[in-house]
């Protein structure tokens, strides 16, 4: 890992991390982090569930369920922001590689609730990061009503997606 030049406090408002990701408007779901470890690869992320939300649904009060799995890849899109921040570097551009052993518990987040994520990067080959993510619900807490594994590829040259 790279000398850490900069620093961001545990908590970081919406406001602040919108500017760490590429996730603009509507599609950025993340109302805020609450905790992050550039170290250790871990990070856990806040999101309100509101009648504003893009993916709000009048017919179940709510959102789906598996907008989980968006706020778990934002939250890993949100550590390596995180981490290009902390070293003076812009985030790296990452690319969903596979989902796998996604379990979900509830099918759908109330509005006026909200959804706590924890991610924690459980193995790394290069540019290939596979990240453990859970959901907890405000409605049941304690258990996570959404878990799955990701693998992401991070890269610094977008070129290298365009070559033969």
């Amino acid at each position: 890992m790279a000398e850490k030049l900069n620093a961001l406090p545990q908590t970081v408002p919406a406001e602040q991390l919108i500017n760490l990701l590429p996730h603009k408007s509507k599609m950025f779901l993340l109302d805020r982090l609450t905790q992050h470890d550039t170290d250790a690869r871990t990070l856990e992320s806040d999101s309100l569930v509101t009648k504003e939300h893009i993916f709000y649904d009048k017919e179940i009060d709510g959102v789906p369920s598996y907008v989980a799995f968006e706020m778990i890849a934002q939250s890993i899109s949100a550590l390596s922001g995180v981490t290009g921040y902390e070293i003076g570097k812009p985030p790296r551009p990452g690319f969903l590689l596979s989902l796998l052993n996604y379990t979900a518990k509830v099918p759908f987040f109330k509005a006026g609730t909200s959804v706590h994520v924890k991610i924690k990067k459980v193995d790394e080959m290069e540019d290939i990061l596979t990240y453990s993510g859970e959901a907890y619900y405000s409605e049941m807490p304690g258990e996570p009503v959404i878990s799955t594994i990701v693998t992401v590829m991070e890269t610094d040259d977008l070129k290298i997606l365009y070559t033969h």
